[in-house]
């Protein structure tokens, strides 16, 4: 390892190291469901930016469940927590998607919080109300409480 990536390396865990203390500080003062409410906020409005930038990118008209399945799963989940990691199966309306490595544990953050998984459930919830209208969305299972694969399921 050179000695640039070595001090690039020490700088990534002090800010992760900062983030830490800085979510148990917030959290001492704002409370676990303002956070919750805020990383929901912040999945929801990055949902509406990813399904944009994909049917731009795409040229895609409309949204075909397995089309959603194939492109969230290559661009959205696979790039976040690495190629492989995501199973999305698509079942006449249903859509299960399943994710089988969380980032935030993968960059030693504290995930048993949730504030994280309501990121993560905001993303995909509103990437699929933009692709397909009105959508139901349902969190299945859970990595932050059963320490599994996280499990979500949308119905068109």
């Amino acid at each position: 390892m050179t000695e640039r990536l070595k001090a690039r390396l020490k700088q990534l865990k002090f800010i992760s190291s900062m983030f830490n203390m800085s979510m148990d500080e917030f959290n001492n003062v704002m409370g676990p469901e303002t956070i919750q409410t805020i990383f929901r906020l912040i999945g929801e409005r990055q949902g509406e930016v990813v399904e944009k930038r994909l049917r731009e990118r795409y040229k895609i008209d409309k949204w075909t469940p397995e089309l959603l399945a194939e492109k969230l799963s290559s661009n959205v989940i696979d790039p976040a927590v690495g190629e492989g990691t995501s199973d999305i199966k698509v079942s006449g309306n249903e859509m299960t998607v399943v994710i089988k490595a969380c980032p935030f544990k993968q960059a030693g953050i504290k995930i048993d919080n949730q504030f994280y998984c309501t990121y993560t459930q905001g993303l995909i919830d509103t990437i699929a109300k933009k692709a397909f209208g009105e959508t139901e969305f349902k969190t299945v299972k859970l990595r932050s409480v059963d320490d599994c694969d996280c499990e979500f399921c949308i119905k068109t």
